[in-house]
């Protein structure tokens, strides 16, 4: 069975699933309290939901982002932690991808070509992508099959000031949005952007989907399985700001 992570937003969300990805039980909430209590809390109510012992859990899967600093790290760990404890595979996947995905899944309007999902980055920024659907977007499958991903990077993740939509997105006319910061930022949005109302926060069911489609940027073992944060954390940035001004003085 495969246990899902997914919280690099507000948001906490665990899933389960069979070995074929598909979903059996999920567990969302929207916003609070903190993950810290009740990502654990969440994972046994999914699992009794969903009528899984959890020495069955064989994956541990967990969303790497981009979001919030925190979230992603109590993801991560926790994630690395029970793989470790029940000795079961270790995957990451993009938040963003599995976003994306969402998008090209939940597309009932156009078959747009691009597909651009948002992040609430907080600070007036959201982190963007962009991606395509590949030619075979109707017959992918699980990457453990080696089939071909159901996406293709289009744009690497990037942090865009919510002012600079409009013109981040006039590359992609017609692009599909959404995510939570295409929720926030809708007033910045070119009318010639498609949103898609039902996508919002990244869930564990989407990232599920998205282990078992091999969406770019999935990886494997705790090595691999990092954090994406998008921007180089707060602590960094003000220390840059503290030596660059020490030096400006000297």
């Amino acid at each position: 069975m495969i246990l899902a992570l997914e919280t690099a937003s507000a948001a906490c969300s665990v899933a389960v699933g069979d070995p074929d990805g598909r979903l059996l039980a999920e567990i969302t909430a929207p916003r609070g309290p903190a993950h810290t209590q009740r990502l654990l809390p969440d994972v046994h109510h999914a699992l009794t939901i969903a009528g899984v012992d959890v020495a069955e859990v064989h994956t541990v899967v967990v969303g790497i982002g981009p979001g919030t600093f925190t979230g992603l790290r109590i993801g991560v760990a926790t994630a690395r932690a029970l793989a470790q404890a029940l000795g079961a595979r270790l995957g990451g996947v993009p938040t963003i991808a599995a976003l994306a995905l969402a998008l090209a899944d939940g597309d009932a309007v156009t078959r747009a070509a691009w597909l651009v999902p948002l992040i609430d980055g907080k600070r007036g920024e959201v982190f963007a992508a962009c991606y395509s659907r590949t030619v075979d977007f109707g017959v992918c499958e699980s990457a453990a099959g080696g089939i071909a991903s159901c996406l293709e990077v289009v744009r690497d993740v990037a942090a865009v000031p919510a002012a600079q939509l409009q013109e981040f997105l006039s590359a992609w006319p017609a692009a599909i949005v959404g995510g939570d910061g295409a929720y926030l930022y809708a007033h910045a949005l070119p009318t010639s952007a498609h949103f898609a109302r039902g996508v919002e926060h990244a869930t564990a069911a989407m990232l599920l989907r998205a282990w078992s489609r091999g969406v770019p940027g999935t990886v494997e073992d705790a090595d691999a399985v990092l954090p994406i944060y998008g921007r180089a954390p707060d602590a960094a940035r003000w220390l840059e700001k503290t030596v660059a001004a020490r030096e400006a003085g000297a």
